[in-house]
């Protein structure tokens, strides 16, 4: 039985407008992935790749929590890809009052149980890397 995709229109039409701010902020060119690379665009600058980044938007302000909760199978498809390719892998997140970004190849996470319980969905509940909200560096305000 394939899992429910949570993703919605709007949760799309938030990571584009990151990805366009992106794209100014770091003058590169970024290409949305296809779901299969478990991250969400490739940055490209002269007809390169040169980093990977995977987009997650909050409906919280960045202090509201010490950490930062990443999936661990997402983690450890963006490590894998950063490693193969010798590329940087960066997590970008929106909260509702800061844009902040970390580097995935050398963050400080930790890894436990997590996840969210209010989709009554038994899969939510996964091993995820907490990184810690220092670790990110500001891009904006949100």
């Amino acid at each position: 039985m394939n899992r429910p995709k949570y993703e919605t229109a709007e949760n799309l039409a938030a990571e584009e407008q990151i990805a366009e701010q992106i794209s100014v902020l770091w003058k590169a060119s970024l290409t949305k992935l296809p779901i299969r690379y478990k991250l969400d665009y490739a940055a490209e600058r002269n007809g390169r790749i040169v980093a990977w980044i995977e987009v997650k938007t909050r409906k919280y302000k960045k202090s509201d929590f010490d950490t930062f909760m990443l999936s661990l199978d997402k983690y450890l498809a963006a490590i894998e890809i950063g490693k193969v390719t010798n590329l940087p892998v960066t997590l970008v997140v929106r909260w509702t009052d800061k844009i902040g970004y970390v580097d995935l190849m050398n963050c400080r996470g930790v890894v436990k149980m997590g996840g969210r319980k209010d989709r009554n969905d038994s899969q939510d509940i996964q091993p995820a890397v907490y990184i810690p909200i220092d670790d990110f560096k500001g891009l904006s305000d949100g």
